[in-house]
């Protein structure tokens, strides 16, 4: 499954309609549309506001979906690598919230 079609199901479980969802987006639910139906990507900052809306760990979605982020330098030592990670997701968790 790609990860617009995850997403359709995931809208589609919370009952929530595309148009409910878009306006919630600032987008068209034709925009939405596309990107359910594979047509186009959804934006970093659309992406986290869906994992709000649809109560989704959107890195894990995107992990499950081939979607990884560049893996850090060999030098840095697992610490290091899980602070980024935290920070990472926070920072997805703020741009939903703009």
């Amino acid at each position: 499954m790609d990860l617009g079609h995850h997403l359709k199901r995931a809208r589609e479980s919370k009952r929530i309609s595309q148009q409910q969802v878009a306006d919630q987006l600032g987008i068209s639910q034709k925009t939405l549309s596309n990107i359910e139906s594979g047509k186009a990507q959804p934006s970093v900052v659309q992406l986290a506001e869906m994992g709000k809306i649809y109560g989704m760990d959107m890195v894990s979605l995107l992990s499950e979906n081939g979607i990884h982020l560049s893996p850090p330098p060999p030098s840095k030592n697992p610490d290091e690598v899980e602070k980024e990670l935290k920070y990472l997701r926070e920072m997805i968790g703020k741009m939903g919230k703009k």
